[in-house]
C-alpha cells in the first residue's frame, strides 16, 4: 500500500483483506482453468485469467515505480514471476 505505514491504519486494513479475498478468487479461477479444481464451470476462465494477467502486469509496473523501497525491491519480481507465470498459463 505504498509504504507509507509501519501499522496499517484501520480502513487499509479493510482494503487489505478485500485485497486478500480478490487474490484468493484468482487463484481459484485459475486451479479452475487449469483443470486443478472442477465444479464451477459457470466461470468464464479464459476471460478471467486474461483481466487477471493484464492486471499483474500492470501491477508489477506499479510496484516499480513506488516510492517505497521495499515495493520496488521485493513486490516487484514477485508481482513479475506472478504475472509471467499467469502469462504461461493464460496462452497454453
Amino acid at each position: 500500500m505504498g509504504g507509507y505505514y509501519k501499522v496499517l491504519p484501520k480502513k487499509l486494513r479493510i482494503v487489505s483483506v478485500i485485497n486478500a479475498i480478490i487474490l484468493l478468487f484468482m487463484g481459484f479461477v485459475f486451479l479452475q482453468h487449469t483443470d486443478v479444481l472442477s465444479g464451477f464451470d459457470f466461470l468464464p476462465t479464459n476471460i478471467l485469467v486474461w483481466v487477471f494477467t493484464i492486471f499483474l502486469g500492470f501491477n508489477t509496473i506499479a510496484n516499480l515505480i513506488s516510492r517505497s523501497e521495499k515495493e520496488r525491491l521485493i513486490m516487484t519480481p514477485l508481482s513479475g514471476i506472478t504475472f509471467i507465470l499467469c502469462l504461461f498459463i493464460t496462452l497454453s
